[in-house]
């Protein structure tokens, strides 16, 4: 009864989304072929990037909290959610706005209506409970100026990512064209991989989307050492920070051990960037974010590790080009002064408590 239901709401819909996540990943033909169904466009959350390749124009990808996102979340009459968690980054810290209708598919029973009212709640495995409603959904009554729409926001939300991260667009684009689709893409938790590395940096597999589910910095380097030596003959690319990277510097050595066919790429804004943008917005002072920053090229000297730099823009499709089809690892510092700022600085969507006057309400200042 419930897929009967559910079957009828996405084949009534006249501007129906499609929201991926992780649990899509296993259900890739039958998402696309609903995706085709009804001719709807899809989100990703960050786990569920490549579901459908990115290259797709159906699919808006990772920004729904982007305003060309939100604009279309607006204009959706039926959304269908697959395995996700609504993860607080991915919606605004829930104050994301969805369809009314919202169908919700999960292997978790208790996952659906947990973060978001689900108007119909289908519990099972993504593939089964998709392959279930393509026998029941019927096409043709979607809007004919609706795919139009989802390209349209799709054109945008690049657009304007590739405008806030100013130079740094040269450095995703030159990743891109000298990795071939089956190259893994480690993104340690940094500013870069938090705004364009998560969402830019097209991805047309799941198994090449390889980041921190749970945020904390540092495994990026682990994480793209184990992937480049899972996938030996295909470049590996790491992308992290001078900050992150200190926490598990150890793994240089593990890199010129092993020699895997690893470009790591190193963001250095000497210190912790989105730490600092966040005192910036918030405090009149910076505190433990401005770090002692290593010598990149003696550091590489020291474990044996080729180097390269990149001070601009032009430098980018070269040096990377060479890393990725050069055998072996290779260092690559981004001098990020050099190179210059982003356009928009980043900052994570945190709120801070309201400061209390405890003397105002007879409490002990101290």
């Amino acid at each position: 009864a419930l897929l009967d239901e559910a079957a009828a709401l996405l084949s009534a819909a006249r501007r129906p989304l499609l929201w991926a996540g992780g649990g899509a990943n296993t259900a890739r033909p039958e998402v696309a072929a609903l995706l085709d169904a009804l001719n709807a466009g899809l989100v990703t959350s960050n786990s569920g990037r490549g579901a459908v390749p990115e290259s797709n124009e159906r699919v808006l990808g990772n920004y729904a909290t982007a305003p060309a996102g939100r604009a279309l979340l607006a204009e959706a009459d039926v959304l269908l959610t697959i395995g996700t968690h609504f993860r607080s980054n991915e919606t605004a810290d829930y104050a994301l706005e969805l369809p009314a209708t919202h169908l919700q598919i999960d292997l978790d029973p208790a996952a659906p209506g947990r973060v978001y009212p689900a108007t119909v709640a289908l519990h099972g495995d993504a593939s089964a409970v998709l392959a279930a409603l393509l026998g029941r959904v019927t096409s043709g009554s979607t809007e004919t100026s609706w795919p139009g729409r989802v390209r349209e926001a799709r054109t945008a939300a690049r657009a304007a990512q590739r405008h806030a991260i100013g130079p740094q667009a040269a450095i995703n684009d030159a990743i891109r064209d000298a990795c071939p689709p089956g190259s893994v893409i480690a993104r340690d938790v940094t500013i870069p991989s938090s705004t364009w590395g998560n969402r830019l940096l097209e991805i047309t597999d799941p198994a090449t989307n390889v980041f921190p589910r749970g945020g904390g910095i540092g495994q990026g380097l682990a994480m793209g050492i184990g992937a480049a030596l899972g996938r030996p003959g295909t470049p590996t690319v790491v992308i992290a920070g001078d900050g992150g990277l200190a926490v598990h510097l150890g793994e240089l050595l593990t890199l010129a051990q092993e020699k895997p066919d690893l470009t790591l790429l190193v963001f250095n804004d000497g210190g912790y960037g989105v730490l600092r943008n966040m005192q910036d917005n918030h405090f009149p002072r910076r505190s433990g974010v401005d770090l002692a920053t290593p010598d990149f090229a003696l550091l590489a000297a020291a474990t044996g590790l080729p180097y390269a730099r990149i001070a601009a823009e032009a430098d980018a499709g070269p040096v990377i080009k060479e890393a990725t089809t050069t055998p072996g690892p290779t260092l690559v510092e981004i001098d990020l002064t050099a190179l210059g700022p982003m356009n928009t600085p980043f900052t994570p969507p945190v709120k801070l408590p309201a400061a209390t006057d405890t003397r105002a309400e007879g409490g002990n200042p101290s």
